[in-house]
């Protein structure tokens, strides 16, 4: 009687298959880890709207006058008290003092109402009980990459990337 002999290891196209496999595993990991040059000042601007939707939340539940103090290297969140003095709401944890990461700044701040020439220096956003807050435009900056956060007189608040021709 005739009998096959058994072979062992692989074929060729088996070998073909998982190297195919590995070189797309490779691939989408290096693509995943390459370095997002936007993503920390993407980051904080997000975390701005975020933090400025909860203090509107916060001035409506409350029915207290907030603002926000922005500077070049962070803001602070501040409550107006009884004798009509904004103080810093340093005992909240959430809307507590936020300096920027290294690299980022706040380039550019415009506030509707608030003159560049204010005796404090320190921009303040103003958001009412009713929900409304002082128009805005803050600009956060690393190296050429721009995020602009907006605000409307209606409580709208909105983070997005600038375009070439915006940042010149």
């Amino acid at each position: 009687m005739y009998r096959a002999r058994s072979q062992r290891g692989f074929t060729l196209i088996e070998v073909a298959v998982v190297m195919l496999v590995i070189v797309i595993v490779l691939g989408i990991v290096s693509v995943n880890l390459e370095p997002d040059r936007e993503s920390p000042v993407r980051d904080e601007a997000r975390r701005l709207v975020l933090l400025l939707q909860t203090a509107q939340q916060e001035s409506i539940l409350q029915g207290k006058i907030l603002a926000v103090a922005i500077e070049r290297e962070g803001y602070s969140f501040l409550m107006l008290d009884d004798d009509r003095e904004f103080k810093p709401m340093d005992g909240d944890e959430v809307l507590r003092a936020r300096p920027l990461p290294s690299g980022i700044v706040i380039s550019r701040v415009d506030v509707e109402g608030v003159p560049e020439d204010d005796e404090t220096k320190t921009p303040r956003l103003i958001l009412l009980p009713t929900g409304e807050l002082s128009p805005f435009t803050v600009i956060f900056s690393q190296g050429d990459v721009r995020w602009r956060v907006e605000g409307t007189l209606t409580g709208e608040i909105t983070a997005q990337t600038m375009t070439p021709a915006e940042k010149a």
